[in-house]
């Protein structure tokens, strides 16, 4: 988070789990505490969202999908054109870092959506976006 939203706030007062349980087996007050829990307890989906506070910046939130087969899934939310002339050449050149800095060669735009539930299911969608 400190290389892609340095100047960040967590969105979220508090953590369940089960997430969005009405009666959760833990609690947590910040993302730290959360994302401790969830490293060493790898079976729980949960994901995690902070704000940008730096507002020249052009990534405007950041989160952390920790999916249901223990992976864990980056992402950055940014202002679109919303006129249908999208320009997505800032997006496609934040993709490119994010895959460079993550050492990874997956990864996808996508508008609006979390990603996918699980890894496998995930690197399925980058699969067919590729073709």
């Amino acid at each position: 988070m400190n290389h892609f939203l340095p100047n960040r706030k967590e969105s979220a007062d508090e953590y369940l789990i089960p997430e969005y349980s009405d009666n959760p087996t833990h609690e947590f007050d910040n993302a730290d505490k959360l994302m401790s829990f969830l490293e060493k307890n790898e079976n729980y989906p949960n994901r995690v969202y902070w704000r940008n506070t730096d507002e020249e910046n052009l990534n405007k939130h950041g989160m952390i999908f920790y999916t249901e087969d223990g992976a864990m899934i980056f992402g950055i939310s940014r202002n679109t054109d919303m006129s249908g002339n999208l320009n997505t050449e800032n997006e496609d050149l934040c993709l490119i870092e994010m895959k460079k800095y993550f050492d990874t060669n997956i990864g996808y735009i996508h508008y609006e959506n979390p990603p996918a539930e699980s890894y496998k299911k995930f690197v399925e969608i980058v699969n067919k976006l590729e073709k």
